[in-house]
């Protein structure tokens, strides 16, 4: 049974010092680490740039490199538009805080720690509460390839279109990783979205087009007018065009330029110099 307490989605439970934990410790702090940090960091914040974040509710996860059973997520109570390179949090697969800040939502971890478990393909989960996806999430349906973003979602997204409160225990994230199985993106019913990829880059373009994808769904069917989807087998070239792997580098950077033309404090080693 799920407990209905409002305080056990606060989790500060630490892991005992012990040599695992300096090895991670100095993993999750050398060059190649802090460098995943800082993409991470980036990532918050041009979420909550576009008004895709959702108070203090959502996450970004991110397995550290050399230690894949491990991963930074953002602490708990900190705004998408607050969430630093150094104020990350490092956990375990137990959930226990290995370093960084005082508390993580539960609910976040249960959420990645169960896709990363079942995905080791994957690295990095983004898990938000957007406007147009969150909308379209009530309609209990997978998305149409109505227009080019689009199709890079079809046949590539899953619908968990069972609601079952916070997510605060296993029984909970198992029907979220089975309905999500080897897609990317997931559409969790009244709720929100889910997308996950192997590098940072991926899973952040995905979340902003799929949010895209949910209000340009809504939008044309708003018209009441018949809507017209794309052919599968347009939709499926389109899609192998827009999810090559090299894609996603080429518009992060982009992303990046204009990031920094606005804030550059996420990157917390830039901002000690």
């Amino acid at each position: 049974m799920v407990d209905t307490n409002p305080e056990v989605i606060l989790h500060d439970k630490k892991a005992s010092d012990s040599d695992e934990k300096t090895r991670i410790v100095e993993l999750a702090d050398t060059a190649q680490a802090r460098e995943e940090k800082v993409k991470l960091a980036a990532a918050y914040r041009m979420l909550a740039r576009q008004g895709l974040d959702d108070g203090v509710a959502g996450h970004i996860s991110l397995r550290v490199p050399g230690a894949p059973e491990y991963f930074w997520v953002n602490p708990f109570g900190m705004l998408f538009s607050e969430v630093t390179a150094a104020n990350l949090v490092l956990v375990n697969a137990k959930g226990e805080i290995v370093d960084g800040g005082g508390m993580i939502n539960f609910a976040g971890f249960c959420i990645h720690s169960a896709i990363h478990q079942a995905r080791p393909n994957v690295n990095c989960a983004v898990h938000t509460h957007p406007p147009a996806g969150s909308a379209y999430s009530t309609l209990h349906m997978l998305l149409e390839p109505l227009d080019q973003t689009g199709c890079s979602f079809f046949d590539d997204h899953a619908l968990y279109n069972e609601y079952t409160g916070v997510v605060l225990d296993a029984d909970q994230t198992q029907g979220i990783v089975e309905a999500l199985g080897e897609k990317r993106a997931l559409i969790l019913a009244n709720h929100g979205l889910l997308t996950c990829a192997e590098t940072v880059e991926q899973a952040l373009i995905d979340m902003i087009d799929m949010e895209r994808t949910c209000r340009v769904n809504m939008d044309a069917m708003s018209t009441g007018r018949p809507v017209h989807a794309a052919t599968p087998e347009v939709a499926l070239h389109s899609r192998a065009v827009l999810t090559q792997p090299g894609r996603y580098p080429f518009q992060w950077a982009a992303m990046l330029r204009d990031l920094n033309r606005h804030e550059t404090d996420y990157d917390s080693w830039r901002s000690a110099e």
